[in-house]
């Protein structure tokens, strides 16, 4: 469990700093 846990946190992760990104992008 602690596997998939692990997964799911690092996809949020990538997916936060992807919009950072966009908005950095953006401005």
């Amino acid at each position: 469990m602690s596997d998939v846990v692990f997964i799911v946190l690092t996809v949020a992760v990538f997916a936060v700093i992807g919009a950072v990104a966009r908005g950095a992008g953006r401005l």
